[in-house]
């Protein structure tokens, strides 16, 4: 690595670098005061106060970075400006595409940095950091409720509805059981039981306490129920990890437990608009940093004088602005299923880097 290169990297990175700090700490201090009532109300442990603050860092940072970024890249090329370092550059022979290789460099180990930790990381320590505000901080919930998903509704592609008032993904089971039985035919509820319990064994369900209905052709019962002390149906073999992963929303889920949910979702003909942009964010939106690295070097790269510089922060401002909303308008309509998914969450992205590559020559002189 050049002298040079190696220059620009630590400048950029230092600023970078504490940005982060500074706006992560931010978001938590911003926390604290929502919840500071709730803290003392309930006088949370500081064990608890400290593992909740930690647990939300991953969150905070994937929030934070994209601005870090580019508050860092800003406080280079001004900086720069100011003491004439990117004339002298230029003035030796240097392309603009040479001096930025090393910003474009650490932009894409950002991007990648970012979307390990937010496909990896933050998950687990955002699903803690919900779970213990609601049980030790806000008390909505009783400790033995606190990884129990409420409410899932979950329709298989061999005619089954699933009804679970609580389902425990990681002790393999369910309480207040509803599952319904489907004519292939006409769609109507052919058998239906209603459960206490429920026990999954690794390729099927186990249910206690099963009452069984048999239906006519008008979904009216027919016949006297029939009651199970237990009773296993083969073939019931959709698990809990299909049930929960269809049931959580998609920060509390990888890349791969996302596209797999999504998945399963189409097999049972669910419109999936809104999960399918979600999956294409997940790998679109870490990048954010690098297209506002992009956006501000054509504009302050140029050779111009100190207004001029201040002309250009204020232009770079109200276009890294713009594209935040033209990304959200974008997802918004992919949702709605108004755009392609693909394109709709990487919209921005794409429209933003183009724009700022077509105008980068200019930052040569």
């Amino acid at each position: 690595m050049k002298v040079l290169d190696r220059y620009i990297l630590r400048e950029l990175f230092l600023p970078i670098f504490y940005c982060s700090l500074t706006l992560v700490f931010l978001i938590l201090i911003a926390d604290l005061f929502d919840n500071l009532d709730e803290l003392l109300r309930h006088e949370t442990p500081f064990p608890i106060f400290a593992r909740y603050y930690l647990s939300l860092i991953p969150y905070a940072f994937t929030q934070t970075i994209p601005w870090a970024t580019w508050l860092g890249t800003l406080f280079l090329l001004v900086n720069f400006g100011f003491h004439n370092e990117l004339v002298a550059m230029k003035v030796a022979g240097l392309k603009i595409i040479t001096i930025i290789r090393p910003i474009l460099f650490l932009g894409f180990l950002i991007g990648l940095g970012t979307f390990i930790i937010s496909d990896r990381v933050v998950p687990p320590t955002f699903r803690s950091a919900n779970e213990l505000r609601e049980v030790y901080i806000e008390k909505k919930k009783e400790i033995r409720e606190e990884k129990s998903i409420q409410n899932v509704t979950y329709r298989s592609t061999d005619n089954h509805i699933y009804y679970m008032r609580s389902l425990l993904p990681e002790e393999m089971k369910a309480e207040d059981i509803v599952i319904l039985w489907l004519d292939r035919k006409d769609r109507k509820t052919r058998q239906k039981i209603a459960a206490e319990r429920g026990q999954w064994h690794g390729t099927t369900w186990k249910f206690f306490d099963v009452t069984e209905h048999k239906l006519d052709s008008r979904g009216r019962i027919f016949g006297e129920p029939r009651t199970y002390p237990e009773k296993t149906y083969p073939e019931l073999t959709v698990s809990p990890f299909d049930l929960a992963s269809t049931s959580q929303d998609s920060i509390y889920l990888t890349y791969k437990e996302m596209k797999r949910s999504m998945e399963k979702l189409k097999e049972t003909g669910v419109n999936v608009y809104s999960e399918e942009v979600d999956l294409h964010y997940r790998l679109a939106s870490p990048w954010q940093s690098f297209v506002m690295m992009l956006i501000a070097i054509p504009l302050l790269a140029r050779t111009k004088t100190r207004k001029g510089i201040a002309t250009s922060m204020l232009i770079c401002i109200g276009l890294v602005f713009a594209y935040h909303v033209f990304g959200a308008i974008a997802i918004a309509l992919g949702k709605s299923g108004k755009l392609f998914p693909f394109f709709s969450a990487w919209a921005g992205n794409i429209f933003f880097t183009v724009g700022s590559l077509v105008t980068l020559e200019r930052a040569n002189f």
